[in-house]
């Protein structure tokens, strides 16, 4: 069937304008009016609730005329004191379930909430409509409006305008979730029920600022509480963001968990709160933070955001309510569940209606629990039918399992190899045995931990090894790590792809989609069970170290590649798996493994500075340093030059001093030629940081220039060209900051050259902004703009935000030079404000550079107010689009070619 939905747009607004009295003659003759459209076109009205209407059609076509005619003579009806009376209309097709005289179901929601993205005037339809009524022929178009998330999380709908005489044609973007900012995760399956416990929901966060969802893991307070955000997108212009904290154990990493996906990058100069305050101003945001209690004691942070953010909204699911001042509680039910046949006789006794004292299929189309089964049901076996005969198994199953989602789904995944009634025979003796020995627990958490008991037991032995491996995996894992670490097969008694498979299959595993990989992934539920399984296997021990081991494999293969041209890709996969190395260093600590820990902590301590996790590096190093390790000369000096590469990166350049110097001495001891080299190089840095960027303290120069001296010697007497070059590059920027620019340019093409010999994309890119810089120092825009333009590509091919803030900088420069004064100062506020919300403060470093050096910076060259009207026009700017118009600088496309410079 076809079905369409509308509604007056601002009826609230129009009430309070006009009156109750004459809003509801308006209301009225709105009313008739489309009640006349419908029933021209055989439209059957099945609901009129306050100003909507839901409305059955046979046809899309007619449905679709309906609607125009329906516009029409609202546009040409003369309403009384100049009111305008605008009505939304949304058109969908599909299937629906008839439940005690109702029509309901998926298609019938999904109606509704293509209605909702729609504006007053306007009709939109989905891409079911524009299949069965974009003919030849009609006098109407469909406009393609592209895709659109709808509130339901699912996958984008494309949807559509219908065009015709006498119809508004132009509109705002629809009020999809495409026009908030968000990061909700879209959803492989549709939300089933939950409608009172969603408008209670959207009820208490309307009314608190705190909204606390509690409930066994398992009831379903993740999903629901993801469709409270999306339903109440709308309200929160600024954002709705989600943060898992599933994987976080730890109390101080929740408020940085939570800056991290906001995109606030930690800054040791400034503290988490105060970096989100910041981003979050007076906005009206929504914060969505999943699995709390798995850091139950950083509960006291939420009310201090809250103080400090006068527009934000927290809504939070956990096991337990947080008992934090502010707090809403709302303990999640399970789904309504139908009558259990078992308990026919006493229902006969109690005055209920006559098709609640019977069990049949359509008595079951008007539970929840019901429908969430068969819908899931139908996921593994397309052609399964709720009938009257497997409906007293239905009900029987859902009753026992309390409505419990994950617990009802897990029974459902069976319905691929046995009958409804044989899931009942084997799940009732499960659910028995396990209650009788756990209770301790509560009856809900017996009844999810008997589900997930018997879906496990139903498995083959080396089937329920490969889950209890498993578990050791925080976050997921792909299928390489998988195999790695529970397999080999002659071990396991299963192939770890083909038991992979059976676990999805049966429930028991989700797929995510990675970039390049699928990624596994456990119900919170399901992974606490099977880590049980694990430890009383005997095998924890074992299969935790193996897990260790491999993430050391792994963050070890990939630190080098954070400087290449892979550099991308490695830092995402390194994101993706965070939490497992996050787990991995923890249990180093725990066991202790100190090897393990400073290993994989100094192949981190990049990717650590990169994606801005400084704040936490600086944390996890400290705490091994701090450990009473008897560590070898080599792993101290790894801990050492790890300490020190965070700390100067959070311009702390006495401990970063201390450790190069600490480091430099034990490979002097050690005797390691190349690693003595790059000790230099690095307690160089730190014994120059005033001349590089202002920092406090006297320094050395003339003493750093010696180091790289000997360092240059040493890597020029290895043959090793890729450090040969890092510090001919280093040279170039003494050279540069002690303005001697042409010495610095020569020494920058020479490290340039070796970079590219080398095919280091990263040194190659910083060589060009180095060079570009030079070059304008020298007023040679021209050639400082060849430099820059490459410099600027690599950046953004590497997602390296950082390089991209350096490079918008030097190009403000070049614009002063071409006296393009406004690009010079959008410049500029693009670079600082990407310098605000990325934690790259490198941007300040060249301006200070500059200042010191006596050339003109776009605040010295632009008034305070032109300055202010500018750096606001280019602040303003996305990323992408401050990319785009820097590539307008050079008048090229936006994928340069090489230069070719040398």
């Amino acid at each position: 069937m076809t079905f369409l939905f509308t509604d007056i747009e601002g009826s609230t607004r129009l009430e309070l304008e006009l009156g109750t009295a004459r809003y509801s003659a308006v209301r009225e003759r709105h009313r008739e009016l489309l009640r006349a459209a419908f029933a021209a076109h055989d439209g059957e009205e099945r609901s009129t609730e306050g100003d909507s209407f839901f409305v059955l059609f046979d046809t899309a076509r007619s449905a679709i005329r309906a609607a125009i005619d329906g516009q029409r003579a609202l546009a040409a009806e003369p309403w009384p004191d100049g009111v305008t009376v605008k009505v939304r209309m949304g058109v969908h097709s599909g299937e629906a379930l008839l439940e005690f005289g109702d029509v309901a179901g998926y298609d019938v929601n999904r109606a509704a909430r293509i209605a909702a993205t729609a504006w007053g005037g306007q009709i939109v339809v989905s891409d079911a409509v524009r299949a069965l009524a974009d003919g030849a022929g009609e006098a109407f178009q469909l406009r393609g409006l592209g895709e659109h998330r709808l509130k339901d999380l699912l996958a984008p709908e494309r949807l559509s305008q219908v065009v015709a005489p006498g119809l508004l044609e132009q509109f705002p973007p629809l009020r999809s979730l495409d026009t908030r900012p968000n990061n909700l995760p879209t959803q492989l399956t549709s939300f089933v029920g939950r409608h009172d416990e969603l408008e209670e929901a959207l009820r208490l966060l309307r009314g608190t600022r705190l909204l606390t969802l509690t409930g066994p893991g398992g009831i379903g307070k993740t999903r629901l509480s993801l469709q409270v955000a999306a339903a109440a997108a709308d309200d929160f212009p600024d954002g709705v963001w989600f943060v898992p904290l599933e994987p976080v154990r730890e109390r101080e990493l929740v408020a940085p968990t939570i800056a991290r996906v906001i995109g606030v990058t930690d800054k040791a100069s400034r503290p988490v709160l105060d970096g989100i305050a910041e981003a979050l101003g007076d906005g009206r945001v929504l914060f969505v933070l999943d699995n709390f209690e798995q850091a139950i004691d950083a509960a006291p942070v939420l009310p201090e955001m809250l103080a400090r953010s006068t527009g934000l909204r927290i809504l939070v699911s956990s096991r337990t309510a947080l008992r934090v001042s502010g707090e809403q509680e709302f303990p999640v039910p399970g789904l309504p569940t139908p009558p259990d046949p078992s308990r026919i006789p006493e229902l006969e006794r109690l005055n209920l209606p006559a098709k609640l004292r019977t069990v049949s299929a359509a008595t079951l189309e008007g539970f929840e629990s019901a429908q969430l089964f068969v819908a899931r049901a139908r996921s593994v076996r397309p052609g399964f039918e709720l009938t009257d005969g497997n409906a007293p198994a239905v009900a029987r199953i859902t009753a026992r399992l309390h409505g419990m989602p994950l617990a009802i789904e897990l029974a459902a995944a069976r319905i691929k190899l046995l009958s409804p009634e044989q899931i009942v025979d084997r799940l009732e003796g499960h659910l028995a045995l396990l209650t009788s020995g756990s209770r301790d627990l509560p009856e809900r958490q017996q009844t999810l931990r008997g589900a997930i008991a018997w879906s496990y037991d139903l498995l083959d032995p080396g089937t329920r090894r490969l889950l209890n491996r498993l578990a050791v995996f925080v976050g997921g894992c792909e299928l390489d790590l998988a195999d790695r670490v529970c397999g080999p097969a002659s071990e396991l008694g299963v192939d770890v792809l083909d038991g992979v498979g059976t676990l999805i299959d049966q429930s028991l595993l989700r797929v995510s989609e990675a970039d390049d990989a699928q990624r596994y992934l456990m119900f919170d539920a399901i992974r606490e069970y099977a880590s049980e399984m694990l430890t009383t296997s005997g095998e924890c021990d074992d299969i935790e170290e193996r897990r260790s081991r491999a993430f050391l494999d792994l963050a070890e293969e990939a630190a080098p590649q954070l400087r290449g041209a892979d550099q991308r890709r490695w830092l995402d996969r390194l994101e993706r798996e965070h939490d497992n190395l996050r787990a991995t260093l923890m249990w180093a600590v725990s066991r202790p493994d100190p090897e393990v820990g400073v290993r994989v902590a100094f192949a981190l301590w990049r990717f650590w500075q990169q994606r801005g996790y400084l704040n936490e590096a600086r944390t996890r190093l400290d705490e091994m340093r701090g450990q009473d390790w008897d560590l070898s000369p080599v792993l101290r000096a790894r801990l050492a030059e790890a300490r020190g590469g965070v700390a100067y990166w959070q311009a702390d350049q006495a401990t970063a001093e201390a450790c190069y110097t600490e480091a430099l001495a034990l490979w002097r001891e050690i005797g390691d030629g190349r690693e003595i080299a790059n000790a230099l190089y690095n307690r160089a840095y730190a014994e120059a940081a005033w001349i590089m960027g202002g920092a406090s303290g006297a320094g050395d120069a003339p003493g750093a220039w010696t180091m790289l001296e000997e360092a240059l010697q040493i890597y020029r007497d290895l043959g090793d060209v890729e450090g040969e070059a890092n510090i001919l590059w280093a040279m170039g920027s003494f050279a540069f900051f002690a303005n001697r620019m042409a010495d610095a340019e020569g020494t920058y093409r020479e490290a340039l050259a070796l970079h590219r010999a080398g095919k280091n994309r990263t040194m190659e890119a910083w060589s060009l902004h180095m060079l570009a810089l030079a070059l304008v120092s020298q007023k040679r825009a021209q050639e400082a703009k060849m430099a820059a333009r490459e410099a600027l590509a690599f950046f953004k091919e590497a997602g390296d935000v950082a390089g991209i803030t350096l490079v918008l900088d030097d190009l403000s420069g070049v614009a002063i030079f071409d006296e393009d004064l406004p690009r010079a100062g959008r410049m500029w506020g693009a670079a600082r404000h990407l310098q605000e919300i990325t934690g790259a403060d490198l941007a300040a470093f060249n301006e200070t550079g500059f200042g010191s050096l006596g050339y003109p910076t776009a605040r010295q060259v632009l008034s305070p107010e032109d300055l202010e009207r500018y750096a606001a026009e280019g602040a303003a700017m996305s990323l992408d689009e401050a990319v785009a118009y820097a590539f307008e600088t050079f008048q090229t496309p936006a994928e340069p070619e090489p230069t070719g410079l040398p």
